[in-house]
């Protein structure tokens, strides 16, 4: 297969750099969501937490609570720190990808898609680029500051992310499931 991206399609290194964001964005994931709040109030998120005195370390809202020691990503301090060094791989994934996309171009459209279906592939490819941007750096805003008023924009950057990310699956199950014509083959390995 070749390195760039032509008239046969996407090459290796567009392939490689689409799906080794997919992989650090499900791992973002699932870290992100383990430094949410748990129902007893306790925090596993950024911050220290409430002391209460008696060194239970009974932390509330985004800081740190309880003695859970389900191990080595249950450390609310060794999540954060992951979730961060995911944040910027993400940044720098964005950042190598528009690079790529500069100087390799993109393949030509696939025959199949419709002129609607090219122009919401376009639309959300470029909110999905914009927004591996946003997401992280949004982020890393919040954990420096320390600043709760950045949270609404983080949540904000990550729902838009979301409905961005339906639209391009949506369209990619489509050719898939329903005009079964292998649209999905060009991104694959």
């Amino acid at each position: 297969m070749p390195l760039r991206s032509g008239d046969h399609g996407y090459g290796s290194l567009a392939k490689t750099l689409h799906w080794s964001t997919v992989v650090a964005l499900l791992a973002q994931l699932v870290i992100g969501y383990r430094l949410d709040v748990d129902d007893s109030g306790r925090g596993r998120g950024r911050g220290r937490g409430g002391d209460d005195g008696d060194g239970a370390g009974s932390g509330r809202g985004r800081g740190r609570g309880g003695d859970d020691d389900g191990g080595y990503l249950s450390d609310p301090d060794t999540l954060l720190k992951v979730h961060l060094l995911l944040g910027v791989l993400i940044l720098t994934l964005a950042v190598v990808r528009l690079v790529v996309r500069r100087l390799d171009g993109l393949p030509p459209w696939a025959e199949t898609l419709s002129h609607r279906e090219r122009t919401l592939a376009h639309w959300t490819e470029k909110a999905l680029l914009t927004l591996l941007f946003v997401v992280p750096l949004t982020g890393i805003v919040l954990v420096a500051s320390g600043d709760d008023d950045v949270l609404p924009l983080h949540v904000a950057a990550h729902i838009a992310f979301f409905l961005a990310l339906a639209l391009h699956l949506g369209l990619v199950l489509k050719h898939q499931l329903v005009d079964r014509d292998r649209l999905l083959a060009r991104m694959l390995p």
